[in-house]
């Protein structure tokens, strides 16, 4: 917290007092991005959508924007995007049914925030080929098919 008071000055000298005295905060970096999160209805094959809520405190400045970064595995983490306004981006181009994780982080003036919260997500894929259907003939009316389900890439089979 800082405490400015001005005075002026011509020729002849000083004013004679300051003005009033105003309190000013210094900015500080963002909280971190909360609830980063899977959004299920943009996630598909090789694809995956995230939504996130803004900081809890600016830090006094604006955000201006956020960056997502990820990494599958035990890799280190790689900037996916920079510059998204919102608090939304799809990451497409992704390996299918690999489990990635990501992060984001929210940027003013005064800089990076510290990263959110971690959210794994697989890259869904598409299904693989059912087995070869079975067939049992009931009556004359009826036939019972059935199938080994197949592997879901990730995504529940609808």
């Amino acid at each position: 917290m800082y405490k400015f008071k001005i005075e002026s000055r011509n020729l002849y000298g000083y004013s004679t007092t300051f003005s009033n005295e105003v309190l000013i905060r210094a900015a500080s970096i963002p909280t971190p991005p909360q609830s980063l999160a899977n959004n299920a209805a943009v996630t598909a094959s090789g694809t995956v959508g995230l939504t996130w809520s803004a900081p809890s405190s600016n830090g006094g400045s604006p955000i201006i924007d956020y960056q997502v970064s990820y990494k599958t595995g035990t890799s280190a983490f790689t900037v996916l995007a920079t510059g998204i306004t919102t608090t939304s981006h799809t990451a497409s181009g992704l390996t299918p049914d690999f489990i990635y994780t990501f992060k984001v982080a929210a940027r003013s003036l005064v800089g990076l925030s510290q990263d959110s919260t971690e959210a794994s997500v697989r890259a869904a894929a598409i299904p693989s080929v059912p087995a070869a259907p079975t067939t049992t003939v009931n009556t004359n009316v009826s036939v019972t098919i059935s199938w080994a389900a197949p592997h879901n890439g990730g995504s529940a089979i609808s």
